[in-house]
């Protein structure tokens, strides 16, 4: 059986709860362990390093460190956590940048001088390791996503490397392995206004609102994705961007986790669909579920 640490990652643990429970399901069913990696810490995400770059660094760092010492390549579901770990990674092997982000780990307690784990994104790992189309049990016929990726799951490629950053095609491989339809999304990595959501609200919804409008547009029962940030803006401010524009979506937002393991015939419950905030029950309704 194949083992990773698993970094779930702040999100994860609170407004992404579904996704966190849908990745150690499918990919229990699978015959991969994830281990949680132990006293794990917030990578940074993009607001440590408006403050210091190396202090942004060093507490993404801080985790690779760890997963480096339980001997495990680090496994990531969250983009944002997935990106930063990677970026902190290829830091640590970069003599001028290493030394920096070291002489802060170890005030931290961590001492790790070489690495030769590899971070990987949960996507990656079920597209380029894994046989699904054996698995499928419940094929999901009739069923059209629009999958969405993002800004930070395949790019920068330097970074990540495993799917095309400007055309990635992925989530749509694992959609359509799964039986499903995948729409032409072309807005596939456009910006969803995640990182300026607080800052210029206006912009954010005005950017999600193009991301919803050409899903919609498009015919989609449901937009795909494996960002908890990307999932707040299209998810949680759905309802404000109705109100907003005199507008109506009702649109599902879901993990590309969660479509597998209905493909895989486990249960709507066990994946922890009943905690999303747009209601996934006219998916479930479509594929008789």
């Amino acid at each position: 059986m194949k083992k990773y640490s698993y970094y779930p990652g702040c999100s994860l643990h609170t407004t992404a709860k579904e996704f966190d429970i849908s990745t150690r399901v499918v990919m229990e069913e699978l015959g991969i362990e994830l281990e949680e990696i132990k006293d794990w810490s917030c990578c940074g995400g993009s607001v440590a390093a408006g403050v210091s770059h190396d202090m942004g660094m060093a507490m993404a760092a801080r985790n690779v460190a760890i997963a480096q010492k339980q001997n495990l390549d680090l496994l990531a579901s969250c983009s944002g956590c997935y990106n930063k770990s990677a970026r902190a990674l290829k830091a640590l092997k970069q003599p001028t940048e290493k030394d920096r982000i070291m002489a802060i780990l170890s005030e931290m307690g961590v001492d790790v001088a070489d690495y030769n784990i590899q971070i990987r994104n949960v996507v990656d790992v079920l597209v380029n390791d894994l046989d699904i189309a054996s698995r499928v049990k419940k094929p999901l016929t009739g069923l059209k996503v629009a999958c969405y990726y993002g800004c930070l799951l395949t790019r920068p490629a330097d970074i990540t490397g495993w799917d095309s950053p400007m055309f990635p095609t992925s989530m749509d491989r694992l959609s359509e392995i799964c039986g499903a339809e995948v729409v032409d999304f072309r807005s596939k990595t456009k910006c969803c206004g995640g990182p300026i959501l607080v800052s210029k609200q206006d912009v954010a919804f005005d950017l999600t609102k193009k991301l919803l409008d050409e899903a919609k547009s498009l015919g989609a029962d449901c937009i795909v994705l494996a960002c908890p940030l990307c999932d707040t803006n299209l998810e949680l401010r759905q309802s404000d961007i109705e109100k907003q524009y005199n507008v109506s979506y009702n649109l599902p937002i879901l993990y590309i986790t969660e479509i597998i393991g209905l493909a895989l015939g486990i249960k709507p419950g066990k994946l922890g669909m009943n905690k999303h905030i747009v209601s996934p029950k006219p998916v479930l309704k479509k594929l008789g579920l």
